[in-house]
């Protein structure tokens, strides 16, 4: 057993497993022998741990060992993704299992399903226009088109997506139901759907939908407008299943089940605990929640002391060893680092809070530390910070306990619907304050602060320096300067390495992820250069910011390789200026290139013009003019794109092409007698290049495209997509 004694040493070991594994993951796809490794570890320190008697290393052992296993297991097939990206396009009749539970959405749901042979392209993600019910193991037949997950601004839906081992969407209007599951694995979603349907029969929306988040973290059916309220002043975490509910909850089925089972209740309750958090989805959130209070009844039950860190440590130790991709959930590591950060910050700001009422005083004092531990999560993975969200949580967490029993307690009451639409009034009213505080507080300006781009250095400078401040805190003498000094030189190391990177970065071009269009950002010694901007002003400024230091606004040059919008509507009010305009020497369709360079000349520009066989520099690289021809007329539209190649003197060079169309794309194919080591496809690859292209280029083909195109056949099975990678970079 665990002595009280040793809990600090059992949590530091099981927090340092937890953090080792994540190594361990990265490393095991390519150490086959990491298992085998970690087993005869595991034999050897057999022995010492039974000398020692301690518990907690078998357990740390186990976990470890287990976690290694899980991580050098067979898993997914690795060329699914591949043959996903073939059949993407193609229409298709698919029949499937239902491998999760129903997601609803406006108007329909969405499911992941795992394709009946001989489809083998891993999961697909089904987006459903209609009201059927599906539930886990059901056969379905649905027919559509297959396409590549969409994309979302501000959020890498296609990296998500990979972690469920989904790599295609399909949208239908209608989903057959070939054959019904059955057995306890239906039970989960049984109880939602039953528990939904009773609260909208009791409650009118939204304060139904907002009541179903609260009670089991079900975020479906909250209109956009009070969503994004609810984001921007930091309580949309009232709609996740956390330690607070699952306490309501531990506590009310107790108090039923206490005087009819007296001292086994508490068994009982551990099962509906984990019910409770298998309804609500079995997120890391909930399943966190659930497994710490499980472990705290289940130490009360026993006669031992529970401790906050060691349930917390052993939480997340097993929640890896299980899932070992879940150390890069969002949802993961945003419930352990809140769950540290309340119970190492709250007590110290509440004592400086005496001033305010004991009501406000801690729900003030936990948001206030959840988001101090939380902060550079939330900047990276939801790209926003609410300065508003500790007073928005003072104001609505003192009602969450009693909203969460109320909706617990009140969804029977579905059975008369009359007598029940009376009775939860006073839980109506409760959920409507909540809501107009949400929507009154993201009124206030400064409510919300966007933040593109949150790099990961700065993160960890970010923890260093908290972590070095507390531990200041908490020592006296020369530990404390020393930990003063550390939490302040550490992170002005990373920073200021950081900054001399921005400052003298490598040559490189940057084929940026916009979805329609082209945008690549050329680094030469000197400056940067901007080819192209796509359609998007939002994709193209969030990219930007994601590439150039914070306090750049400025460009050496901007290349507008042809008039149409979609290589100038990005462009549109971009917030940057430019040294140079290069457009092609030849007349231009439409009238959107015009305004983009006439706000750039406003700031200082010049224009200028070239066309095949001339060169110029920027930024310390040099550029060779592909197309259009010299005096090339506005009747003859394949010449007119401006099609060059950029190139580091002494390095390699990158072509980058327009929209040629094959024609001109056989001229080029000529002039091109070095040849180029990376090439931008025309078009988006939506057409078959020219051969003579494909043969003069000596190292990758890439192609910058949206996740609903089709890229023309022929291509090379080694191109690159930014649709799959995101951004790609490469060295010149």
């Amino acid at each position: 057993m665990i002595r009280h004694s040793e809990l600090p040493t059992s949590a530091i070991c099981a927090g340092a497993w937890c953090g080792g594994l994540a190594a361990a993951v990265v490393a095991a796809p390519q150490l086959p022998l990491l298992g085998a490794g970690a087993l005869v570890a595991g034999i050897a320190m057999l022995p010492l741990a039974l000398a020692l008697r301690k518990a907690w290393v078998l357990l740390a052992l186990a976990m470890g060992l287990f976690g290694m296993a899980r991580a050098e297991l067979p898993g997914a097939d690795p060329g699914d993704a591949a043959r996903a990206a073939a059949v993407a396009g193609r229409a298709v009749t698919l029949t499937a299992t239902v491998a999760d539970d129903a997601r609803p959405l406006g108007g329909g749901f969405e499911v992941l399903v795992e394709p009946a042979p001989p489809l083998e392209i891993g999961n697909v993600l089904l987006r459903v226009r209609s009201a059927d019910q599906v539930a886990i193991g059901d056969i379905v037949q649905a027919s559509g088109r297959l396409v590549l997950p969409r994309e979302v601004p501000d959020f890498d839906r296609r990296a998500y997506l990979a972690q469920r081992h989904a790599f295609l969407e399909l949208a239908t209007n209608q989903l057959l139901v070939v054959n019904h599951a059955g057995g306890l694995r239906t039970v989960p979603g049984w109880i939602r759907d039953h528990y939904r349907a009773a609260i909208e029969t009791i409650l009118p929306p939204p304060h139904s939908a907002v009541l179903v988040g609260v009670v089991l973290g079900v975020r479906a059916g909250i209109p956009a407008g009070l969503n994004q309220a609810l984001i921007a002043t930091g309580l949309v975490h009232l709609l996740v299943l956390s330690g607070l509910k699952v306490a309501v909850f531990a506590r009310l089925t107790t108090s039923v089940l206490a005087p009819l089972l007296g001292r086994a209740a508490p068994l009982p309750v551990m099962g509906l605990i984990g019910l409770y958090a298998v309804a609500g989805g079995a997120t890391p959130a909930a399943v966190r929640a659930a497994a710490m209070g499980g472990v705290a009844i289940l130490a009360g039950w026993l006669g031992r002391p529970s401790h906050v860190w060691t349930s917390l440590a052993w939480t997340g130790a097993a929640m890896l060893a299980w899932h070992p991709e879940l150390a890069w959930d969002v949802g993961f590591q945003l419930s352990f680092a809140g769950t540290a950060a309340i119970v190492i910050l709250t007590p110290p700001i509440e004592r400086r809070l005496r001033w305010v009422p004991h009501r406000l005083r801690e729900p003030f004092a936990v948001t206030c530390a959840a988001q101090v531990g939380t902060l550079p999560v939330m900047a990276q993975g939801f790209h926003v910070l609410s300065p508003v969200a500790p007073l928005a949580n003072a104001l609505t967490l003192p009602l969450l306990p009693a909203v969460v029993a109320a909706g617990l307690v009140l969804a029977p009451l579905a059975a008369v619907p009359d007598l029940g639409a009376v009775l939860v009034l006073p839980l109506t009213a409760a959920l409507a304050y909540i809501e107009q505080v949400a929507e009154l507080l993201a009124r206030v300006p400064g409510a919300a602060i966007a933040i593109p781009s949150f790099p990961t250095w700065a993160g960890a400078a970010y923890y260093i320096a908290v972590g070095g401040i507390l531990a200041g805190a908490r020592r006296r003498g020369r530990a404390r300067r020393y930990a003063w000094v550390l939490a302040g030189a550490i992170p002005v190391l990373i920073t200021g390495a950081e900054t001399a990177a921005w400052l003298a970065p490598p040559a490189s071009a940057a084929i940026l992820n916009i979805g329609d269009g082209e945008a690549v950002l050329l680094t030469g010694p000197s400056g940067r250069v901007l080819v192209g901007g796509g359609t998007s002003p939002g994709r193209l400024s969030a990219e930007l910011g994601a590439r150039l230091p914070p306090w750049q606004r400025s460009l050496s040059g901007l290349v507008i390789p042809d008039g149409g919008l979609g290589e100038v509507g990005g462009l549109a009010g971009i917030d940057y200026s430019a040294e140079r305009v290069v457009l092609p020497e030849a007349p231009l369709p439409g009238t959107a290139w015009r305004t983009v360079a006439g706000a750039q000349v406003a700031r200082g520009a010049r224009i200028e013009r070239f066309h095949a066989g001339q060169s110029f520099a920027l930024a310390g690289l040099g550029f060779d003019v592909l197309a259009p021809e010299a005096g090339a007329s506005a009747g003859d539209d394949a010449a007119l794109p401006l099609a060059i190649r950029a190139s580091r003197p002494g390095g390699r060079s990158i072509c980058l092409l327009g929209a040629l169309d094959q024609q001109a794309q056989e001229q080029v194919a000529q002039r091109l007698r070095g040849g180029c080591d990376y090439l931008l496809l025309p078009g988006g690859g939506r057409s078959q290049p020219a051969p003579g292209l494909l043969g003069a280029t000596r190292q990758d083909v890439i192609v910058s495209t949206s996740g609903n195109t089709r890229l023309a056949r022929g291509l090379p099975a080694t191109i690159r997509r930014t649709d799959q990678e995101g951004t790609i970079v490469v060295e010149l």
